[in-house]
């Protein structure tokens, strides 16, 4: 469709293709060296056609996420001017000043995602409330619709962190809205959906403090992932999963999720990320055999 409407179709077609494929490619986890060839590749020939909107306010963003995450950068003598990255920010007043309200969407879900990604919960919590229009369908489940699932999900898991962290009512209960969608989204599309189901239910069961499910759920949502070769929530979920062991005091499993992880960000190409995760395996307290554990000594959380 991208290559008919760039050859046949108006700019408007050969933009809007543009944007889905990357959407599509970015929710379906493909391969970061070869999206950013890709991401590079739609920059070239955006600019051919002087559609500096999807350049500035788009390629840009998606460029700037896939590189934090990978650590590649383009070759300073091809990379074009208008993938200079912008703050997120930056990116939504332009957007808003051209009234151009799809890409401000998109700006703020790709920044969203950078920080979840990347851990930066502060960031992500100035996201969040710096457009509240954007995220308000989370205090409503009947708001929701399964075109915003990848916010939806964001959202949610965000959720049940803030809720754990502030013990503030609105942020579980955004989570469990985020839930009850998903619980209906993955019987009509498992493929997108049921792991993200999965991960959201083990962070609530984390929430609520019950072990035996939270488990149930992660290990759900990992086997889910692996089925599918979805190498980016394969990543995540080994990596929330460790600082939920973590959080519980279990050393080894903690240990365990931190490498399945990191070779799932390996396998998806976000090298950079995986480099700094890794680290933390030379952090984690040495495990002592349960039988000479002192029971009264608190968990050691490193993360």
């Amino acid at each position: 469709a991208c290559r008919i409407a760039f050859a046949r179709g108006t700019s408007e077609q050969s933009i809007f293709n543009t944007m889905i494929y990357v959407v599509r490619s970015l929710q379906s986890g493909k391969k970061i060296p070869l999206l950013l060839d890709e991401v590079k590749a739609f920059a070239l020939k955006h600019n051919q056609l002087n559609h500096m909107g999807i350049l500035q306010l788009f390629l840009a963003p998606v460029y700037k996420f896939l590189s934090s995450l990978s650590g590649i950068t383009f070759d300073p003598s091809t990379l074009l001017p208008q993938l200079a990255v912008a703050p997120i920010h930056d990116v939504v007043q332009t957007a808003l000043a051209k009234k151009e309200t799809v890409y401000v969407r998109l700006a703020v879900v790709l920044g969203l995602g950078e920080s979840l990604f990347l851990r930066d919960f502060a960031n992500a919590y100035k996201i969040m409330t710096r457009y509240p229009k954007l995220f308000q369908m989370l205090d409503d489940r009947q708001q929701l619709r399964i075109t915003e699932f990848e916010v939806t999900f964001i959202g949610g898991l965000l959720s049940f962190y803030w809720a754990r962290e502030t013990r503030e009512p609105q942020w579980i209960q955004r989570g469990m809205n985020a839930l009850a969608a998903f619980e209906d989204w993955s019987k009509l599309s498992p493929w997108d959906s049921l792991h993200r189901y999965h991960l959201l239910k083990a962070e609530l069961h984390h929430s609520q403090g019950d072990t035996i499910r939270a488990i149930e759920s992660f290990d759900a949502a990992i086997a889910n992932t692996k089925k599918h070769h979805q190498y980016s929530y394969e990543a995540i979920a080994c990596e929330w999963a460790a600082h939920f062991y973590d959080s519980i005091g279990n050393n080894d499993k903690t240990k365990e999720m931190i490498q399945k992880s990191h070779d799932a960000y390996i396998k998806w190409g976000a090298v950079k990320k995986a480099e700094a995760l890794i680290k933390l395996l030379q952090v984690v307290p040495s495990v002592i055999p349960s039988t000479m554990q002192n029971q009264n000594q608190p968990s050691m959380s490193f993360l």
